[in-house]
């Protein structure tokens, strides 16, 4: 629509109104109409698709509008949900314009309840002749006046004059260019700003504290671990009810009610033995101990008081679930103990668990990320398959946590399945056979029997903390119940006399993913019930999943696995002895993350598909060679995501790896790259890049360098292939200058006897060039502490290269000097190459080029040379004319940079700097040539 146009109806709706005021502000004019009037056209206007004229599926409509569900006087949800990619942006809630949007206090606090609760930045509140916006970061109470929070507020007349406005912050374009986001960045206050998430879990974490120390108290008997248990299954029970009943699928005020009369977990234990009737999911089954805990009723009466309007400032109806589940998650990283408090050994406290604080926290994934990896695993799976074939798809997450990747997962499954429902061809047939069923005017649901079997059919996960398994459970519950309101429910139930939940028993399991039964095949091993705990050994064939097993295992695997390590508090030797056989990839310190890449490989069938976001330090890191050369040996790596920014809260840099098992990997294959994403937008908007994986393979150690120059593997292949290449660590021993373990005693600037020998440190090395600095050695080889080879530097001729540094910096030694640890010493096992040659090669601009290449991490240098980061260099050995060359011109360049370095005279100094910088380009020149390389390479290598 052209702009001019959309101004035109602009005037048209608020000259219409402005003619009928009165009609429109009398109480016979309602809210319905109002929407229909106006406030549907108004938004047209901004380019949303109000009415869905585009036939968008249900998941991408862009406005969700809703039918009215009120309980107990309050309404349950907003007027519309507008969306972009089936994300929500704003509500906006609408009001007949008798209402006084300026000063009702009421409807504001309504709105903000929504858009908080659904961690929604922005939201409108609109009666058409008013138009409020609000900062809805701003945590609501129930006290606040109209004007809280308020960030613009104007009236129809002054539409006109305000259009552009409006358009360039909330049409669909705007949201899409980003000016809507440009907006709310704008527009934060920072005072009273907080996150839902946040205050949520601290509401939470006090429940648990409160609950914790009364069970506590009043049950002397019971253990911490029972403690534990009975304190989470109370909290579970009393969230799903309420979230339940705020969707209208239990009656109003279900809990309030109890709270009015006395005995109340008595009261409670009866409502939730009718839920166990109702749900039959195991969230309410009958646990006889747990009924017989003793509980204060004040306990119960404050948590369960709080939960409602208008004491609550949640509305728990527009609650994401994957919020829920980021809180829980959090909430899992502590843990209920005992502790003597004035001779009470039975004193509650609540305490961060040791191994969570060792990992420096609790890592929960950001829900685009696990969108991100559910799309490219998931998504590549049921790719253009039929219901009846993804039915045989398998999804796990080994470590599932609250199960936000589980969520993620089952909500694409919902969503594919009602798109493909829906579709024109297949409508009729979906609704024979009560696959969906018509929820309002072209709106379709699918039906509870539906959502059923696609949760029992595709979703599984393990974790080893029970209290886990039963918060996943829960949070895949409340995800099968999203979107039903008490409207719905009739059509809901309507097809099925099945319990409204399914059991997931078979679904959802606890146990340690890592650690087999076969644990106890190492002889006798005496385990108290804390560490058997601990351990929790889980036969993933037999107790675990046999039937998926037998057909060959999972088609996908998901997660972020933790990134704990063997040396976290608490890890046995007999676990670690566990690791060192039963993983190819354990090497030194065990970072759990890194056996979980490999299980994972063992969990799913050839061609499954694994998706992970992990720390980044495999792709670099010395001693996780053995992961990445079982990557490479028994996988296609599909995709990489390299993050340069803190994804999660704590400093660990993370990347997400995706790919495929294969019974023999294709060294050919070509991964997707996204390298040194600056921001979460990023992860979505730029191309990705292609790497051979065959380069991997290249590189000593088999570094995953995702940062090299696109061209490098082509020239490097190149060189490599030359037939008289060899790898600078099997032409010459690479040996570490000497380390005395005391330099007091060991070095000194004075020569005292003939024990006492000139050494040179890293700061004395430059190019082409050795400056010593004055000092001795006591070389005495036995009472230093590493590096005592006399042989290494009484030699007629080695080359001295310094170890810290950004680059290859080397200079050619014939004086015999010993050298300090920051150094390394290469010397010719055979005379293959001139000393001078190799030296000019490994000072040359094409060696700079190969070595900032293969020691890139995450896009930057390394600042400190290691023997493994010029092991694998290409030298050409020979005493060819080309290699005579190189010689002369270093001959020259030696004898230049002497005279630099005497000379005193600073105007004769830079004439000399200037014939080096020529030298230095012809020896450039000469190992080009050398190496064969092409004007277009040479381009490369310098950068051009």
């Amino acid at each position: 629509m052209l702009e001019n146009d959309r101004l035109e109806q602009i005037k048209s709706l608020v000259s219409n109104f402005s003619a009928n005021i009165a009609e429109y502000k009398s109480s016979q004019y309602d809210e319905s109409n109002t929407r229909t009037d106006f406030i549907d056209k108004f938004f047209t206007l901004l380019d949303w698709d109000v009415a869905n004229n585009q036939a968008f599926s249900e998941s991408y409509r862009d406005v969700v509008r809703e039918d009215k569900v009120k309980i107990d006087g309050t309404q349950k949800a907003p007027d519309y949900s507008f969306r972009i990619g089936g994300a929500r942006k704003f509500f906006v809630e609408a009001k007949k314009p008798s209402v006084n949007i300026r000063e009702a206090a009421e409807p504001a606090y309504q709105i903000r309840r929504y858009a908080y609760t659904a961690k929604l930045p922005l939201s409108i509140l609109t009666n058409f002749e008013e138009f409020a916006i609000y900062d809805t970061r701003i945590k609501p109470d129930k006290n606040d006046k109209a004007s809280v929070a308020r960030i613009d507020y104007f009236t129809f007349k002054e539409y006109e004059q305000k259009f552009d406005f409006l358009y360039n912050t909330f049409s669909k374009n705007a949201i899409n260019k980003g000016s809507f986001d440009k907006y709310v960045i704008e527009n934060k206050n920072k005072k009273g700003t907080s996150e839902v998430d946040t205050e949520l879990l601290a509401l939470v974490e006090e429940w648990r504290m409160v609950l914790a120390k009364n069970i506590a108290k009043n049950n002397p008997n019971l253990s911490v671990y029972n403690l534990n248990t009975v304190v989470q299954k109370i909290i579970d029970r009393i969230v799903f009810l309420r979230i339940a009943e705020d969707r209208g699928i239990e009656d109003e005020n279900i809990l309030l009610t109890v709270t009015k009369t006395s005995n109340i977990y008595e009261k409670l234990n009866l409502l939730f033995t009718k839920a166990n009737v109702k749900y039959n999911s195991g969230l309410f089954s009958y646990i006889d101990w747990i009924e017989k805990v003793i509980i204060k009723d004040e306990v119960l009466s404050d948590i369960i008081v709080n939960l409602y309007y208008p004491e609550c400032p949640y509305e728990f109806s527009v609650l994401p679930i994957e919020i829920l589940g980021s809180i829980y998650e959090r909430f899992l990283g502590n843990t209920i103990r005992f502790r003597a408090v004035k001779g009470d050994t039975h004193t509650a406290v609540v305490e961060e668990k040791p191994e969570v604080k060792k990992a420096g926290g609790v890592y929960y994934t950001p829900q685009y990320i696990v969108g991100y990896i559910v799309k490219n695993t998931v998504g590549e799976k049921v790719k253009n398959k039929k219901p009846e074939e993804i039915a045989e798809i398998k999804i796990c997450d080994p470590a599932c946590g609250s199960g936000s990747f589980l969520v993620g997962a089952y909500q694409y499954l919902l969503n594919y399945h009602l798109d493909y429902y829906t579709q024109e061809k297949n409508i009729k047939t979906s609704l024979k056979n009560k696959k969906i069923f018509e929820a309002g005017h072209n709106t379709y649901k699918l039906t509870i029997d539906e959502k059923q079997r696609i949760l029992c059919s595709s979703i599984f996960g393990v974790d080893i903390d029970n209290q886990a398994v039963e918060v996943t459970k829960l949070s895949l519950y409340l995800k099968l119940l999203e979107n039903e309101s008490r409207e719905s429910s009739e059509q809901l139930f309507k097809y099925t006399d099945m319990a409204l939940l399914p059991s997931l028993e078979d679904n959802i399991k606890c146990g340690n993913s890592l650690i087999g039964t076969d644990f106890y095949n190492q002889g006798q091993l005496d385990l108290s019930d804390d560490e058997r705990i601990k351990v929790n050994c889980f036969d993933w064939e037999k107790d675990g999943f046999p039937e998926i097993f037998k057909n060959g295992g999972f088609d996908v695997v998901i997660g972020n696995p933790p990134y704990e390590t063997s040396r976290s508090y608490g890890i046995s030797e007999d676990v670690k002895n566990y690791f060192a056989n039963k993983y190819e990839s354990a090497e030194d310190k065990y970072d759990y993350y890194i056996f979980f890449m490999e299980q994972a490989s063992k969990l799913v069938k050839t061609n499954g598909i694994i998706g992970y976001i992990t720390p980044n330090t495999y792709f670099m890191k010395p001693l996780s060679s053995k992961i990445r050369l079982f990557l490479l040996e028994n996988h296609n790596i599909l995709k990489i995501d390299d993050f340069n920014y803190g994804v999660f809260k704590a400093s660990v840099m993370t990347s997400i790896i995706i790919y495929e098992k294969n019974n023999k990997s294709s060294k050919n294959n070509n991964i997707l790259v996204n390298a040194k994403i600056p921001n979460k937008d990023s992860l979505f908007s730029v191309k990705p890049f292609i790497i051979n994986q065959n380069i991997f393979y290249e590189t000593n150690e088999y570094y995953f360098n995702i940062y090299q120059d696109k061209d490098f593997s082509n020239i490097y292949k190149k060189t490599k292939n030359i037939t008289e290449v060899v790898a600078l660590g099997d032409l010459a021993e690479i040996y570490n200058g000497i380390q005395t373990g005391n330099n007091k005693k060991f070095i000194s600037t004075k020569k005292i006897n003939n024990i006492w020998h000139k050494i040179l440190t890293g700061r004395d090395i430059n190019r082409y060039v050795k400056q010593w600095g004055g000092k001795y050695i006591y070389y005495k080889p036995e009472e230093l502490h590493s590096n005592q080879r006399y042989d290494i530097y009484k030699t007629s001729e080695k080359i001295i290269i310094r170890q810290t540094a950004d680059k290859i910096i080397a200079t050619l030694d014939t004086e015999e000097y010993f050298t300090e640890a920051t150094t390394f010493i290469i010397k010719q096992f055979n005379i293959l190459i001139d000393y001078k040659c190799l030296l000019g090669i490994l000072n040359s601009n094409l060696f700079l080029y190969f070595y900032r290449n293969i020691n890139n991490e995450e896009g930057r240098i390394l600042p400190q040379i290691k023997k493994k980061h010029i092991y694998d260099l290409p030298i050409i050995t020979g005493f060819s004319v080309k290699h005579n060359h190189i010689v002369k011109l270093v001959d020259k360049m030696l004898e230049l940079k002497q005279k630099e370095a005497d000379e005193k005279n600073q105007q004769l100094k830079t004439m000399i700097f200037r014939q080096i910088d020529n030298v230095d380009k012809a020896i450039d020149t000469a190992v080009y040539q050398l190496y064969n390389l092409t004007d277009d390479e040479i381009k490369v290598v310098e950068g051009e």
